[in-house]
């Protein structure tokens, strides 16, 4: 009779670990170096992003004073970048303006407020006459990630902003076009 229980047992630890041991499924894309043509670290990116066959970047305007770019995994959409001219004075006062952001976070005076899944940030000297003095903030958003990491958001928040800061939009304060 012992037998028996033992072998129940183990079948039954069995049976529950190997559910504790499902993996991830397999990425089979290459993680992007650049989203809608702003550079991102590959490396810092790549635990938020599912497992997949194929990854897709689009360009979505909203309008002259803003502009998103969509990441698409197969039929999820984990990330999210934006860029928006608003005459907002601060990181602050434009994450007011985002629904459901709860940042724990600050950097750099509270240019950058991030948390484990999003981050906003405030270019440095990016203005537009064209429409009446809007400076252009940024947000990283991870949308459908289970994967949560404050200080990886802090570095693609920060290199993104940072690059967008060298890009004609930028430099020349250009509205988006549709």
């Amino acid at each position: 009779m012992r037998p028996v229980v033992v072998v129940s047992i183990a079948a039954a630890l069995l049976v529950g670990l190997s559910g504790c041991g499902e993996h991830k499924a397999k990425r089979e894309y290459a993680v992007p170096r650049s989203l809608c043509g702003i550079p991102v670290d590959s490396e810092t990116l790549a635990p938020f992003l599912p497992g997949g066959r194929k990854l897709s970047v689009k360009q979505t305007m909203s309008s002259m004073s803003g502009t998103s770019c969509q990441v698409r995994v197969d039929n999820h959409f984990p990330v999210q970048t934006s860029l928006w001219w608003t005459n907002q004075p601060n990181t602050a006062g434009y994450v007011g303006l985002q629904n459901n952001s709860k940042l724990d976070h600050r950097a750099d005076g509270g240019r950058f407020l991030y948390s484990g899944w999003e981050a906003f940030g405030e270019t440095r000297n990016c203005t537009s006459k064209k429409l009446l003095g809007a400076r252009l903030f940024t947000a990283f958003q991870m949308e459908t990630s289970d994967h949560q990491d404050a200080d990886a958001m802090k570095r693609l928040i920060t290199e993104y902003t940072n690059a967008v800061e060298k890009t004609d939009t930028c430099k020349y304060g250009k509205p988006f076009q549709k």
